[in-house]
C-alpha cells in the first residue's frame, strides 16, 4: 500500500506505521555506520607531516590546523593532517 508523503504519523495505522519504519530500515542501518576516526598526539603529528612541534603549535595558533582535547590531551585528526599534505604537493 502506497502511503501519502503528506499524512501526519498520528493518523497511520499500526500497520502502515510498521510498513513505514520497514521500509526505511536499510537507510537507517546505512547511516548507523560510524566512521572511525583516527587521532595522532602531537608527537605523532609532528613525525606524519615532517614538520617540528614549533610549526605544528604555529599552525594551530593560526587556525591552518585544528585540534581537540581527549582526556585533556591534544589530539590532531589524521584525516585533517592528510588534507594538509595533499595540498601542500
Amino acid at each position: 500500500m502506497m502511503l501519502d508523503p503528506n499524512t501526519p504519523i498520528w493518523q497511520l495505522t499500526v500497520g502502515q506505521f510498521i510498513e513505514l519504519v520497514e521500509s526505511q530500515q536499510p537507510k537507517i542501518e546505512l547511516n548507523t555506520a560510524p566512521e572511525k576516526e583516527e587521532f595522532l598526539n602531537t608527537d605523532e603529528a609532528c613525525q606524519y607531516l615532517k614538520i617540528s612541534k614549533a610549526t605544528l603549535f604555529r599552525w594551530r595558533k593560526v587556525g591552518y590546523l585544528k585540534s581537540d582535547k581527549v582526556g585533556g590531551i591534544l589530539r590532531f585528526r589524521k584525516s585533517q593532517l592528510d588534507s594538509i599534505l595533499t595540498s601542500n604537493q
